[in-house]
């Protein structure tokens, strides 16, 4: 395990699937250019990544930390995905506990929207899964998250009156929500950031 978020445990699997994802959409390639081989993040050595940048940096370039370079875009991967990891889980447990929920039929009907008006063709859709190593369920879990957070958000506003005004409603409820998960977050030594109880400044 690598995060223990309530009683939700994010498995290595889960987060090495999210790495590749994460790593993945560093570089993403023009739409009409060729998909690119992925580049590996592998610690503490970082092989691939020196490969690959050995091969892309001019040979005139001065000499550079390419190890070092590694190491700094693995740890912003690392951070990205765990924290779009845990503010997932925060949300979804955050409205089950609110009595929210968005039904399964209603993710397929709102993917299904959003995938014809940016990617209308099947071509287009799968150059897209293949570029960014997803998945049709990743993307659906993303977007499911999206729309619990946006029913979350319309609640809180309402309950709280901050309806038109949308900017304070968010940061009031993004710092309800941060306060209360935090201490139900514990990730494990190597996995810290600052979502987790154990991040100290």
């Amino acid at each position: 395990m690598v995060v223990q978020v309530g009683g939700t445990p994010i498995s290595r699997a889960a987060y090495n699937h999210w790495m590749t994802i994460g790593a993945a959409t560093v570089e993403m390639p023009k739409p009409s250019g060729a998909l690119p081989k992925p580049v590996t993040y592998e610690p503490p050595d970082f092989r691939g990544c020196v490969a690959h940048l050995r091969k892309t940096v001019p040979m005139s370039t001065p000499t550079v930390p390419l190890r070092a370079e590694c190491r700094a875009t693995y740890d912003g991967i690392k951070a990205r995905i765990i924290n779009f990891l845990v503010s997932g889980y925060w949300l979804r447990d955050e409205a089950a506990e609110e009595g929210i929920s968005v039904s399964h039929d209603e993710v397929k009907k709102k993917f299904e929207e959003e995938r014809r008006a940016h990617y209308p063709t099947t071509a287009s859709f799968e150059r897209l899964l293949e570029a960014s190593r997803q998945t049709v369920g990743d993307l659906e879990f993303a977007l499911e998250t999206q729309m619990l957070s946006a029913k979350l958000l319309a609640k809180f506003a309402k309950e709280h009156g901050d309806e038109k005004n949308e900017q304070a409603a968010v940061a009031a409820f993004n710092k309800g929500v941060d306060s209360k998960w935090i201490l139900r977050t514990t990730c494990a030594p190597g996995y810290v950031v600052p979502d987790c109880k154990q991040y100290k400044p």
